[in-house]
């Protein structure tokens, strides 16, 4: 998951980084799929990030599902 956001951009100034990464895990292990984006989302909407606009949280959400690297 870790790696995931690195390759993906999904980290930017790291403020919200372990959030995301928390929210992120516990939505892969109830979701190993990915889901859709919307999903992705909504399961992060409580962590507030002002660097990304979210796409490439999302984008690394679903990079870790699609590699299995959720768990």
């Amino acid at each position: 998951l870790q790696q995931a956001f690195s390759d993906n951009a999904g980290l930017q100034c790291g403020y919200c980084t372990p959030g995301m990464l928390m929210t992120a895990k516990e939505y892969l292990d109830a979701n190993p799929d990915g889901g859709t984006d919307d999903q992705i989302r909504e399961a992060i909407s409580g962590v507030i990030c002002r660097c990304t606009g979210y796409q490439q949280i999302v984008e690394s959400i679903r990079a870790a599902a699609s590699a299995g690297k959720g768990a």
